[in-house]
C-alpha cells in the first residue's frame, strides 16, 4: 500500500492455518521494530495494535495475487505457457493450462494456503476488536469494515474456484483446535451466505472516501463493487445494479490514458476502486510485485525486465487475446508487448520470431526482481461495464447501457457500439468488452464461467493450442465440466479426515 510498509513471513501450515497474528508497520502509526509472531490474547490491548492487525490481512493480499493469476488469468484463454526445454518434464502450471493437474500441484497448496491465512488474519481482528477502548467510533467502524471486506474477498475466491469449502469463521490457535474446526467443507450456497453477509456489513461501516493517508485502502466503493459482484455471480441483476449505482456517485471517473491505469508512479488514481498495492522499494523488497519476471518469456534475458534475471513465460497472451482487440484499439499495445528474436523462431507459441508478454507489469523499477505496480482488482471502468450488464438483463439494451460501454471504448479511441443489437448481442458485446480492457487483470475465468461459456470457449483454446504446445502430453486439453473447479489439495485432505475431494478428482 502506499502508505503501508508490511513485513511479510511464510507460515507452516498443520491443516490448514496455524498463526496467531502477524504484525506490520505502517510509517503513520509505527515507530517500534517490527515483532514476527504475538499471541492475540496478549496482543490486541489498543487501537495501534487492531490496525496492525488489519494490515496484516491486507499482506495476504499480495501473497494471493502473486498466484491468483495462475487460477483466472492463464487457466483461460487468455493466455498460455512458454515451453522450456530445460525444464526437463511437465512444469506443474504446464499441467493447469493443460487440464491434466491432479490434487498433488504444486501450485493449488500455497494459494489456499494464503487465501485462509488471509481468513484466519481476518478472523483474529474480528474476534478480538471489541476487546478494544477506540476513542473515535469511526476508526473502529473502518477496521472492522475491512476485515470483513477482506474475508469476503478470500471466501469469494475459494467459493469460485474450488466450490464447497471449509467454512471457518474463528480464530484457530491450535492445531487440535483446527481440526475441531474444520469438519468438513460447507456448501456453497453456505460460503455465499457468509460472503454476502461480510460484504454488507463492509458496506455499512467503510468510509465512502480515503484521506491521503488512507489510500490504498478498501472503502465504501470497493465494498460495493464486490457486493455486485457476488450478487453477478448469483444471477440477482437488480441487487448488483442497485450497488453499481451507488459507486458510480461517488466520484470516480476513467483516465484520459489507458496507459496510466498500471504506471507505479501513478498509484490509487481516480479510476482505482481497489488494488492490490506493491512498491519496488530498496528499503523493503519484500513489497514488489514479481509478476514480469513469471510473465516476461523466458529467454527475453534483460531485454523486458531491465536485469539479467530469470524470467518464466509462465503467463503469455494467447492467439485469442490478441484478435480481440479491434484496429485502432488503443488498449492493445499498452497491455500487450511484442517482443522480437531470432530464437523465437520455431517455438510453439510463436508468431515468426516475435512471442507475446503482458505489457501492463513491465515498467521500469529500482530494485531487481520487484517492481512496483499495483494490480487492480476492482476499478471504474469494470464497474461501468458490470452495470452495463445487469441493465441488459434486466431491461435489455438501454441507451443508459450503451452509454456506459462506449464511455469505456471512447477512452480505447474506439467508435461506439452498432445501435439496434439484440439483448444477446449486447451481453456479446459486453463480455467482449471486459476481455480487452480487463485482460490480465484476473476477470477473464470468472466471466465464461459466470457467463455458461467457459466449455465452448476453452474448447476453442484447446482446438487453437493442442497442436502448438506439442510438449504437452495426452490427454491434453480434454475439457470436462468437473475441471470447472480445483481440487482441494491433496495435503489437507490427507491429514485431516473430514474433508472429502472434489468430485472427479
Amino acid at each position: 500500500m502506499k502508505n503501508i510498509s508490511i513485513y511479510h513471513h511464510k507460515n507452516i501450515f498443520i491443516v490448514l492455518i496455524l498463526m496467531a497474528i502477524t504484525t506490520t508497520s505502517c510509517e503513520k502509526f509505527l515507530t517500534k521494530d517490527p515483532v514476527n509472531v504475538i499471541a492475540s490474547s496478549v496482543f490486541f490491548d489498543n487501537v495501534q495494535q487492531v490496525e496492525q492487525g488489519v494490515f496484516s490481512i491486507y499482506a495476504s493480499l499480495q501473497d494471493v495475487y502473486d498466484n491468483h493469476w495462475k487460477f483466472t488469468e492463464q487457466r483461460s484463454d487468455n493466455t498460455t505457457v512458454q515451453y522450456w526445454a530445460a525444464n526437463r518434464g511437465p512444469h506443474p502450471i504446464w499441467l493447469m493450462e493443460e487440464f491434466t493437474m491432479d490434487a498433488s500441484n504444486q501450485n493449488i497448496g500455497p494459494y489456499w494456503n494464503a487465501l485462509y491465512t488471509g481468513i484466519q488474519r481476518a478472523n483474529t481482528v474480528i474476534e478480538n476488536i471489541d476487546n478494544v477502548d477506540f476513542f473515535e467510533p469511526e476508526v473502529k467502524n473502518q477496521l472492522e469494515g475491512e476485515a470483513h471486506f477482506l474475508r469476503s474477498l478470500f471466501y469469494f475466491h475459494l467459493v469460485r474456484l474450488f466450490g464447497e469449502v471449509p467454512l471457518v469463521l474463528n480464530q484457530v490457535v491450535s492445531p487440535a483446535e483446527s481440526f475441531q474446526t474444520i469438519d468438513g467443507k460447507a456448501s456453497v450456497n453456505e460460503v455465499y451466505n457468509q460472503i454476502q453477509t461480510d460484504v454488507e456489513l463492509a458496506v455499512d461501516l467503510l468510509p465512502s472516501t480515503n484521506t491521503n493517508e488512507d489510500r490504498g485502502r478498501v472503502n465504501k466503493a470497493g465494498a460495493l463493487t464486490l457486493m455486485a459482484d457476488v450478487n453477478m455471480t448469483l444471477g440477482d441483476f437488480a441487487k448488483a445494479k442497485t450497488a453499481l449505482n451507488e459507486v458510480i456517485s461517488m466520484g470516480y471517473e476513467l483516465l484520459a490514458d489507458y496507459g496510466e491505469i498500471f504506471n507505479p508512479d501513478n498509484k490509487n488514481h481516480s479510476e482505482a476502486i481497489f488494488d492490490v498495492n506493491y512498491a519496488s522499494l530498496e528499503s523493503n523488497t519484500g513489497l514488489g510485485n514479481t509478476l514480469i519476471y513469471n510473465f516476461a518469456p523466458w529467454n527475453s534475458g534483460s531485454k523486458i525486465t531491465g536485469y539479467n534475471t530469470s524470467t518464466q513465460g509462465l503467463n503469455i497472451p494467447s492467439i485469442e487475446i490478441l484478435a480481440a482487440y479491434e484496429e485502432g484499439d488503443l488498449r492493445k499495445n499498452e497491455s500487450i508487448g511484442f517482443f522480437v528474436d531470432p530464437s523465437n523462431i520455431g517455438q510453439g507459441i510463436a508468431m515468426g520470431d516475435t512471442i507475446l508478454y503482458i505489457k501492463k507489469y513491465a515498467h521500469a523499477h529500482p530494485v531487481q526482481g520487484r517492481s512496483g505496480e499495483n494490480v487492480p482488482i476492482y476499478r471504474y471502468a469494470h464497474v461501468l461495464l458490470m452495470l452495463a450488464e445487469c441493465i441488459n438483463e434486466l431491461e435489455g439494451p438501454t441507451a443508459e447501457a450503451y452509454g456506459f460501454v462506449n464511455q469505456v471504448r471512447g477512452r480505447a479511441g474506439l467508435e461506439n457500439l452498432a445501435d439496434g443489437l439484440s439483448s444477446d448481442m449486447f451481453a456479446e458485446a459486453v463480455l467482449h468488452e471486459m476481455q480487452v480492457e480487463l485482460a490480465f487483470e484476473n476477470h477473464r475465468w470468472f466471466n465464461i464461467l459466470r457467463k455458461g461459456k467457459a466449455m465452448e470457449v476453452m474448447n476453442n483454446h484447446a482446438n487453437l493450442y493442442r497442436g502448438r504446445q506439442t510438449h504437452f502430453l495426452d490427454p491434453a486439453y480434454v475439457i470436462e465440466e468437473y475441471k470447472f473447479l480445483y481440487p482441494i489439495p491433496q495435503r489437507e485432505i490427507t491429514l485431516n479426515p473430514n474433508l472429502t475431494q472434489n468430485p472427479g478428482w
